[in-house]
């Protein structure tokens, strides 16, 4: 009569283990939604949405003795996890914004990056801090990110 009880208890605690691991949720990433983001610096202008493989990337060139400005755009392709990490380095920059006590002469080092989210733009700025991609580990991320893909001013 033991042995009988000790079993039934045994694979009825099995069966219990079994169930319950079973019915365990799996923690999947929920992917932020927003449209797009846009990083200024002096010169350059970034464009990169959410739904889009490709990227727009325009250079403000001054040439000399002309009063236009020459704007070079190319686009150039990001792939939907570079999106994703862009995405969130962007979002903890803007939300968690990093209060440099650096500074530079000449408003040498100035970066603009907003994001919209249908309705709504936040954005965060750095002005005059030198090298802008070292304010904090967020803009040496996206810096490298992006640098990988085309050639963005550190200023």
């Amino acid at each position: 009569m033991k042995k009988t009880f000790f079993k039934t208890f045994f694979y009825f605690f099995i069966i219990l283990l079994i169930a319950c691991e079973g019915n365990k949720e799996k923690k999947t990433e929920k992917t932020a939604y927003w449209d797009e983001i846009v990083i200024f610096t002096r010169n350059q202008k970034i464009t990169v949405r959410q739904d889009s493989d490709t990227a727009n990337f325009e250079n403000r060139m001054n040439t000399r003795g002309n009063s236009e400005n020459e704007i070079l755009s190319k686009s150039f392709l990001l792939n939907k996890k570079e999106r994703d990490s862009l995405h969130k380095f962007v979002y903890k920059m803007i939300t968690k914004p990093v209060f440099t006590d650096k500074n530079a002469t000449c408003y040498a080092g100035y970066v603009s990056i907003s994001l919209r989210d249908r309705n709504t733009t936040l954005g965060c700025e750095y002005k005059s801090v030198g090298e802008w991609s070292t304010v904090s580990s967020e803009t040496q991320k996206i810096y490298k990110l992006l640098s990988e893909k085309i050639e963005i001013s550190r200023q």
